[in-house]
């Protein structure tokens, strides 16, 4: 499907406009916040604006898009035509209804009503009289028939829509794009279309579809996902903390998709009211399957004996061990020296870090410096070439989580403490080897380094 990628410049002014514009993209914040930029770049004094979410009746945006305005030369018509697409998954897109729907929310129930529409359109089921009869042929369509009565359930509150239907409206999208821009121009808008929508191609053939993406840079990356974490935490009055944020970030490893999925849960867990940590992240956000090897590391750097060897344990338990993108099994003969080995990288980083932090002319560093302040005053320092090698220990990657990380644990140990453990790790690999009990073996080893012993 030919496209272009969605930039301010893409969009051309109201007059040199093709008759229908689509934006379409994975998630719908930034599908949304893309058509904002379109939205003030087509419109102007001379133009009207109407604009229609998902919650509209299609008869209302067909008319809308049928009749020129009364008041204005030029009219343009916003829409979010998602629910027209259908979806790659109607079943998983069912499921996610109930369980939007089984949150007992306002949120919650706009966003299942939102999906159960998507599906309703997908497999082609309209409702007209009793809503178990239509719950009971949209589950034969999905082949979930036990999801009959639960979605049942939500068709008999899902907001009558009358007028013109789905299909009506599309044709009419249709009809427009055979057309000549006469002064209106419809907006659509597309959140995680199917692959190979027919009117998304349509659109691409005869007028202009943007396709909304996030880069793989990650200082592109970073201040979109926190521009989403600050909308959808206002919009749900919950207070989420920069940290919090932070630490979400990394635990997804900026994934756009998780990152949103995993917000979305935090949110939901808060409440209206709520606040969300980074030690709330921490928890909420664990795979009760694996254990978090990052996350025993955040521990160690805040001296919790009582928190870093519970992880430990779980650690040498029959469970999955994570470390970023990489995972380990705890069963494996090699895990012992594997795990000795990652640990004791990170008291050589946070070694070399205090050392470098207790300069004279260093940058003052606090535990709860926060990640900006860090990268703007600290991160620069660190990177400065140390003589007589010319270069930073750090490969002029200070930036990097991993080095903030340890920034944070460094200034909670003395130097001497630090050297202390590295001096012994020699002592308990060999015991390792010798087949100690690794557990055991670990535990006294992090509990002294902990303690500074």
């Amino acid at each position: 499907m030919p496209k272009k990628e969605f930039s301010e410049e893409a969009v051309p002014d109201f007059d040199r406009a093709p008759s229908v514009i689509a934006i379409a993209g994975k998630l719908s914040f930034f599908v949304e916040e893309a058509a904002a930029r379109a939205r003030k770049r087509l419109g102007g004094d001379d133009v009207e604006v109407l604009r229609f979410d998902d919650d509209a009746s299609p008869g209302a945006v067909a008319e809308a898009l049928l009749n020129r305005s009364l008041f204005s030369p030029k009219r343009l018509v916003e829409i979010d035509v998602s629910r027209l697409l259908g979806t790659d998954s109607p079943g998983e897109l069912a499921e996610q209804a109930l369980e939007f729907w089984n949150r007992k929310t306002p949120a919650g129930r706009r966003e299942a009503f939102r999906r159960m529409r998507r599906v309703l359109s997908a497999v082609d089921v309209a409702v007209e009289g009793d809503p178990g009869e239509a719950a009971s042929a949209l589950a034969r369509k999905i082949r979930r028939k036990d999801l009959a009565e639960p979605i049942a359930e939500i068709l008999r509150e899902l907001p009558e829509e009358r007028g013109s239907t789905g299909a009506t409206l599309a044709a009419t999208i249709r009809l427009l794009l055979e057309r000549e821009n006469d002064g209106l121009v419809a907006l659509l808008t597309a959140s995680d279309p199917p692959a190979g929508a027919e009117l998304l191609a349509a659109v691409a053939k005869a007028g202009l579809l943007l396709s909304v993406r996030i880069g793989d840079d990650r200082r592109e990356i970073e201040p979109a996902l926190r521009r989403l974490a600050t909308a959808l935490a206002k919009e749900r009055e919950v207070r989420i903390e920069g940290e919090a944020v932070t630490r979400l970030l990394f635990r997804t490893d900026f994934d756009p998709a998780l990152f949103a999925t995993e917000l979305d849960k935090l949110l939901e867990w808060a409440g209206a009211g709520g606040r969300i940590s980074g030690d709330d992240v921490g928890e909420q956000v664990a795979d009760e399957a694996s254990e978090d090897f990052y996350h025993f590391l955040d521990f160690v750097a805040k001296r919790d004996a009582g928190e870093a060897l519970k992880r430990l344990e779980r650690m040498f338990s029959r469970r999955e061990v994570r470390a970023g993108k990489r995972s380990y099994d705890p069963e494996d003969d090699g895990w012992p020296q594997i795990f000795l080995g990652m640990l004791t990288g990170e008291i050589r980083r946070m070694l070399l870090v205090r050392a470098r932090l207790d300069e004279k002319g260093a940058p003052a560093f606090e535990p709860g410096m926060r990640w900006d302040t860090y990268k703007a005053r600290v991160a620069p320092f660190l990177d400065e070439p140390m003589a007589p090698f010319g270069k930073s220990p750090f490969g002029g990657n200070a930036e990097a989580y991993p080095v903030f990380r340890a920034a944070v644990g460094a200034v909670r140990f003395t130097p001497e403490e630090l050297a202390r453990a590295l001096s012994r790790a020699a002592d308990v690999d060999v015991k390792v080897k010798n087949s100690a009990p690794p557990l055991e073996t670990f535990t006294a080893y992090v509990g002294d380094l902990i303690a500074g012993a």
